[in-house]
């Protein structure tokens, strides 16, 4: 068996007007701005991470237990209010909830897919991250 390290993953944001900012992530550059502006939001993005993330996992979990995937698309939708957001009221500043809904074309029975779509929860980065506290540090620095 392989072992694995922590692998430290980065990326550095450029801010371009006050709503919008060019995100380098490796070789690629990622344009961000508000809800409804010219480029996907952050709350855009941590959706389409979480679909990204469940199409790779669903993947890999189903090569693990021999399922063959002839086609698959993921729907997510978070329910947002930006009351807080916006500092009129107390309450979570995020999704007050995710929901996924993985449609797939495939020759698994309905059994063996309730225990790929457990194992798809369980090992799935981004939705760990979503559903769990992890501890995040702001700084400062001022040039």
């Amino acid at each position: 068996m392989v072992e694995y390290k922590d692998m430290t993953i980065k990326v550095v944001g450029e801010r371009v007007s006050p709503t919008k900012m060019t995100v380098k992530a490796g070789d690629f550059e990622i344009s961000i701005d508000k809800v409804g502006g010219e480029f996907p939001s952050p709350l855009d993005y941590t959706l389409a991470a979480l679909a990204g993330c469940i199409n790779i996992v669903a993947t890999l979990v189903a090569q693990d237990m021999g399922i063959n995937i002839e086609d698959l698309s993921i729907e997510v939708e978070g329910v947002f209010n930006p009351a807080k957001f916006l500092g009129q009221e107390d309450g979570r500043t995020g999704y007050k909830e995710i929901m996924a809904k993985i449609k797939l074309k495939t020759d698994a029975d309905e059994e063996t897919l309730k225990k790929w779509l457990e194992q798809v929860e369980e090992r799935c980065p981004v939705s760990d991250n979503l559903a769990n506290p992890t501890p995040i540090k702001v700084e400062f620095e001022k040039c």
